[in-house]
């Protein structure tokens, strides 16, 4: 049975009670795992791919430690060659067919929700992405500056796009006890300011993106969010084919596929983004207001909307959480 027989035997609703036990503290992103299973099942298996994903029991080696059930050979982010892999069982695991696809898409999303989340995921991570706002521009000028001036340069290099690399050598030194209390004080006070860059990069890249040309936003209208004490951010698609079910499907994963601790938080920001040649009427948009304003009990929600210029059907919200 391949990966693309077993999703299509199985629900999302069946293997959901199996993914909440399995992911207890992040029942928040469960909608995403709804979003890539769908996209799974509009897509079609590589026919000319040949593989396996095998389902084994992982762990217990060390005394004390428990067995997990593991899935091997199903991380790559084609998810057409995945699909095609044939899911072979060790004859010691006993699932039924909901657990087994629970097992299955918990590990095929494991770096991230869709192909283009894993590029996106791993571009940020190897550094290749290029500074563009001034927070990030001072967050490399001080990655430069510490990797110029404390990395030794027998183990500084360049990778093959230019980005800053460091040569691991070896043996590998777990603390380094030597530092004098003024490099540690450094330290941590760089440790600081990068924290302090990065969270202001983002929140800047976030007003950018709410105020983009075409939005019904201005930046003044948004740019108190690089004030705020804390807040979280939720990604929405829409991954149906029906046009006029796209808002009814975010509204879905909101509603029925994520819980929220809402008092956290008090006030919330809603961004509807929707292609020019699928656009939204505007009687549905109020309609998917009201029902966000009354699924999270605020007063008023700050909603704003921006028409793309892409030719994908798809629907994409943002949602804001957030604390003054």
């Amino acid at each position: 049975m391949t990966l693309k027989e077993l999703l299509t035997q199985v629900g999302f609703d069946e293997l959901l009670p199996y993914l909440k036990k399995h992911e207890p503290e992040h029942l928040d992103d469960i909608y995403s795992f709804r979003e890539a299973y769908d996209i799974l099942l509009g897509m079609e298996p590589d026919k000319d791919f040949k593989g396996e994903a095998r389902v084994e029991w992982s762990g217990g080696v060390y005394e004390g430690e428990q067995k997990w059930i593991g899935v091997h050979h199903l991380d790559d982010n084609v998810w057409e060659k995945e699909l095609a892999k044939e899911i072979i069982v060790a004859d010691d695991v006993h699932l039924s067919l909901a657990e087994l696809a629970m097992h299955c898409l918990w590990e095929i999303t494991y770096w991230g929700f869709s192909p283009a989340e894993i590029r996106e995921g791993w571009q940020e991570r190897l550094g290749h992405k290029q500074p563009v706002n001034p927070y990030e521009v001072a967050l490399d000028k001080l990655e430069e500056s510490i990797w110029r001036h404390q990395t030794p340069q027998r183990l500084r290099c360049k990778g093959p796009e230019g980005e800053r690399c460091t040569r691991v050598e070896f043996p590998l030194k777990w603390g380094d006890n030597r530092k004098n209390r003024s490099k540690r004080k450094r330290e941590y006070r760089q440790d600081k300011r990068e924290e302090y860059l990065r969270k202001m990069a983002a929140r800047e890249n976030l007003v950018r993106m709410l105020s983009a040309e075409g939005s019904s936003f201005r930046r003044g209208d948004v740019d108190f969010l690089l004030g705020i004490e804390y807040g979280t951010r939720y990604d929405y698609r829409s991954v149906t084919k029906d046009v006029d079910a796209r808002l009814d499907y975010i509204l879905e994963s909101m509603t029925r596929y994520q819980q929220l601790d809402l008092t956290r938080y008090d006030e919330a920001v809603v961004f509807v983004r929707y292609p020019a040649c699928y656009p939204q009427n505007e009687i549905e948009l109020e309609a998917f207001r009201k029902s966000v304003m009354q699924c999270f009990g605020y007063s008023d929600i700050l909603f704003g909307t921006l028409v793309e210029g892409h030719e994908e059907v798809e629907i994409r919200v943002t949602l804001l959480l957030y604390k003054r």
